[in-house]
Order: structure tokens, then C-alpha cells, then sequence
């Protein structure tokens, strides 16, 4: 049987600018060291889909500039903040695309 445990550089070469993910809406099983080698890849341009709502997940990517559009129902810290910080800002400046899927 092949081994299919790679690196996390090589799994993160699969998302390319202009990819679409999604996320769960939750704080928890965030893959934050996968979203981190993304930015360092220089990946732009994603589409992203928080699945019932998004957290720092989203929130980082956007903050870090990768993102062009938003599509979620909420988009925030549950009990630490109502709306994601990168986002607020980047939407308010018109950086960001929202699309609602509530």
C-alpha cells in the first residue's frame, strides 16, 4: 500500500490562487497551520464558503489578503466578538466581496 502521509508544504500546493474552499462555521478543527503555509505560498484571489457561519478561520484569510469574496450567513468570534475584525475592516473598505447564503 502507497503511503499517502505527505508534508504540509506539498498538501498546501493543492489550493491554487483563485481556488474555492470551505469551512465549517466553528472555532474548533480550525486548520490554522494549513491556512498559514497558504498565505506564505502566496495563494490569492480565494473563494470562501463558511458553512452555517465562519470564524477565525475565514477571518484570517481575509486579513491576510487572500481572499475576494466571503459567502457565509455570519461571519464572527461567537462569544468573543459579533463580527470577525479583518472582516469588518476589509468589508467597510470595499476589500472584500460578501455574499450571504443565510
Amino acid at each position: 500500500m502507497r503511503d499517502k502521509l505527505t508534508s504540509l508544504e506539498n498538501a498546501s500546493k493543492i489550493v491554487q490562487s483563485g481556488s474555492q474552499i470551505v469551512f465549517h462555521g466553528g472555532m474548533d478543527y480550525t486548520p490554522m497551520a494549513m491556512l498559514r503555509q497558504l498565505v506564505r505560498n502566496g495563494v490569492r484571489e480565494l473563494n470562501t464558503i463558511g458553512v452555517v457561519g465562519g470564524a477565525m478561520n475565514l477571518d484570517f484569510l481575509v486579513g491576510a489578503g487572500v481572499t475576494a469574496t466571503v459567502e457565509t450567513c455570519s461571519l464572527g468570534f461567537g462569544q468573543l466578538a459579533r463580527v470577525a475584525p479583518n472582516y469588518e475592516r476589509y468589508r467597510k473598505a470595499g476589500r472584500v466581496r460578501m455574499k450571504d447564503n443565510t
